[in-house]
């Protein structure tokens, strides 16, 4: 029997980045891993309805042998077969993230010969997680550089607490080894795109997408005469919400910032937020990428086998934790910083 790589699921930032990375990477290399005490420091340790969601698609993506797979489960045994293309479908009963779980196997799901198609149910904009607009615009922008070229559509939106919402993903074969992405200097910047959009409570005050996008405007062009392109969408959802993505594109990489809207928060006061957060990483002139993408980038960069380097204006604890999990599977991967100051991530080729 081969052996079962050992993961510590408490390590570094305790969460589901832990399991997550160690399946992606399980299912492209082969690799079977034991995870214990998994979320244990959380308020509610173990698995969750969206860590399982996540486990039953690597499992069906691979072919996998499990153990554990259960609500509240501390443990995990996970031993992959081989990895197959196909249609499938994941339903996150909760306002779990759904692109937690495609992050999860789209890179897997290239690393085949055929065309895939996924859907997934659940949240679509939810608290401490890519949105479905941070996914498709900003990760998947970044991502093609590397020759994945994952292609999602927003069915229906899902915002926390009721969820509902739906994502579809194409994934096309990937050619690997993919080119290495060097990330160190962003250049000059290009332009900044605002993306805004809302579904309205039934006795809302009305134009909340088009408030938070004016706002936004205002403090850039007022703080430092930088001119935004914005789009603003009406979305289906499930529930009311509001959500807000500003991006800056540079002549060598790009930068985003995702908010949701929340209850009591006024639409002006968002967007007046967002682009103050902006601002600030504007002013920071190392960092070519920001901190969220900066760990969402590992994974692609090692299933593509080319490595990279990539610096950001934060070194986070989810950066330093994937980085750890990667090297648990034989591909080399490291962080310099101190946390919370500037660094970043670099994985080598394989």
């Amino acid at each position: 029997m081969a052996r079962l790589i050992p993961i510590d699921g408490s390590q570094g930032e305790g969460g589901g980045q832990v399991l997550r990375t160690a399946l992606a990477l399980s299912a492209v290399t082969g690799q079977g891993f034991e995870i214990t005490k998994i979320r244990a420091r959380r308020a509610q340790p173990g698995l969750r309805p969206q860590h399982l969601a996540a486990v039953r698609a690597a499992t069906l993506v691979s072919q996998a042998r499990v153990g554990g797979a259960y609500d509240g489960s501390p443990d995990l045994r996970f031993e992959p077969g081989a990895l197959q293309s196909g249609d499938f479908r994941f339903e996150i009963a909760t306002a779990g993230a759904a692109t937690l779980v495609l992050q999860t196997i789209v890179a897997p799901l290239a690393a085949t010969e055929g065309v895939s198609h996924v859907a997934v149910t659940g949240g679509t904009h939810v608290p401490a997680s890519p949105s479905y607009d941070f996914l498709a615009r900003h990760w998947s922008a970044m991502v093609t550089r590397l020759g994945l070229q994952p292609h999602f559509d927003l069915v229906r939106a899902g915002f926390y607490p009721p969820g509902g919402g739906e994502i579809r993903a194409e994934v096309r074969p990937w050619s690997r080894p993919a080119p290495a992405l060097v990330l160190e200097k962003r250049g000059a910047l290009v332009e900044i795109v605002g993306t805004s959009g809302a579904r309205e409570p039934a006795k809302g005050k009305g134009d909340v997408a088009r408030r938070q996008a004016d706002a936004a405007r205002e403090r850039l062009w007022e703080a430092r005469r930088l001119e935004s392109r914005w789009q603003i969408v009406d979305i289906a959802a499930s529930s009311p919400g509001s959500f807000l993505l500003l991006e800056a594109v540079f002549e060598n990489s790009r930068a985003a910032l995702g908010v949701l809207g929340e209850r009591g928060l006024r639409a002006e006061m968002l967007g007046d937020r967002t682009a103050r957060t902006l601002l600030r990483f504007l002013g920071d002139e190392e960092a070519a990428v920001d901190p969220h993408l900066a760990d969402q980038l590992a994974v692609p960069l090692a299933v593509g086998r080319g490595g990279g380097r990539v610096v950001t204006s934060q070194v986070t604890a989810h950066l330093q934790t994937v980085a750890a999990v990667v090297s648990l599977f034989g591909i080399g991967a490291r962080t310099w910083g101190r946390r919370g100051g500037p660094g970043g991530l670099e994985v080598d080729a394989w």
